[in-house]
């Protein structure tokens, strides 16, 4: 699970007890199954599921995406409506013409939207005005992460990884898409010059093979700033039994994002009772803004560092523990769960 985001969602569903049944995966969708609800999250993963290998998408056909809008229409004309979750505005991989098309189709089929945030739902109907006009929306936030394990505690996650106890650690988690993204973070690190701070890189980094010149393209500014150990990678898929270790060892949790409408890390880092730092924007921007976390403008370099020297005195005064308790107010997967099947009851009303 790579992000258990649907596992979680669909395991509260079924638990609920207004859902007779959840059927989860991409084959219903082309099966003789008569749904109440058709509950899309990023369209893009249905098109790529015909694949044997979704990451080659230079593979997709025309037909691809029109089998896909085929089975949508077949499905509302079987009485099903359709509700989609917008977790970006683009895919993250891929933009092309053929997949912002399908994000179109998808917007105009759809009968409703779930957004997690007030901005989200703006966002949308700048960019999808005709799609969305008097469509149902509902705002309901991301759940929290207490899937993953919570019992080590900061001195022996520090141990694990060779962090001093009176290092102060900025981390970024997960997977770094571009090489633009890499220097972002490198530069806002550097900008902070925050005394005895160590910045940590955990999860997949852009272009990870040696074997091709465009990885040391990539990665220059990346090694010429790794020799005093401050900078440091954990290039790989972080298994699920070690997310504890990376966050409980961080004092600070970095977004290192440009224009994204929502990002994962922001429940993770809450989850963990983290101070988290990311871009004034969508979603992200929202509720760390709601929460008193700073943000920042990322073509401001700047604003960058300051909210990352700020981060870090809001961690020291225990702001990250406030964080945690509005993950267990606002964030648990019970209360998604009735939030979002009272939206499929309203559209069903319709």
């Amino acid at each position: 699970m790579k992000n258990p985001y649907l596992f979680l969602l669909a395991r509260a569903l079924v638990k609920n007890k207004k859902i007779e049944s959840v059927q989860h995966g991409y084959g219903w969708l082309y099966e003789d199954i008569k749904a109440d609800i058709i509950h899309l999250h990023w369209p893009e993963l249905l098109v790529k599921s015909k694949l044997s290998d979704m990451s080659r998408v230079d593979l997709l056909e025309d037909y691809h995406f029109d089998q896909l809008i085929h089975a949508l229409e077949v499905k509302k004309s079987g009485g099903a409506k359709i509700i989609l979750t917008v977790h970006n505005e683009a895919p993250h991989k891929g933009n092309t013409d053929r997949f912002q098309h399908l994000y179109k189709s998808v917007f105009h089929l759809t009968d409703g939207f779930i957004h997690m945030g007030k901005a989200s739902k703006a966002i949308s109907d700048l960019s999808h005005p005709k799609a969305t006009a008097g469509k149902p929306f509902f705002i309901i936030p991301h759940g929290d992460y207490k899937i993953f394990e919570n019992k080590l505690s900061k001195e022996e996650c520090r141990k694990i990884l060779s962090v001093e106890p009176e290092d102060k650690l900025l981390l970024s988690f997960g997977a770094i898409r571009t090489a633009k993204e890499l220097d972002f973070g490198l530069r806002a690190f550097k900008e902070s010059s925050v005394e005895k701070s160590i910045f940590m890189m955990a999860g997949r980094l852009p272009h990870p093979y040696k074997s091709q010149p465009v990885h040391f393209k990539t990665r220059k500014n990346l090694y010429a700033n790794m020799f005093n150990k401050r900078i440091r990678t954990v290039e790989k898929v972080i298994e699920p039994a070690e997310v504890q270790i990376f966050l409980n060892a961080a004092d600070l949790l970095f977004i290192q994002r440009f224009n994204t409408l929502n990002s994962g890390n922001v429940a993770l880092g809450f989850t963990f009772g983290k101070v988290v730092v990311g871009p004034d924007y969508g979603v992200i921007g929202e509720e760390l803004n709601k929460c008193g976390n700073p943000v920042f403008d990322p073509y401001r370099i700047e604003t960058v560092a300051e909210a990352i020297k700020t981060g870090f005195l809001l961690a020291q005064n225990g702001h990250g523990e406030k964080n945690r308790e509005y993950a267990e107010r606002e964030m648990g997967w019970d209360l998604v769960a009735e939030k979002t099947v009272n939206a499929y009851q309203t559209l069903m009303s319709k």
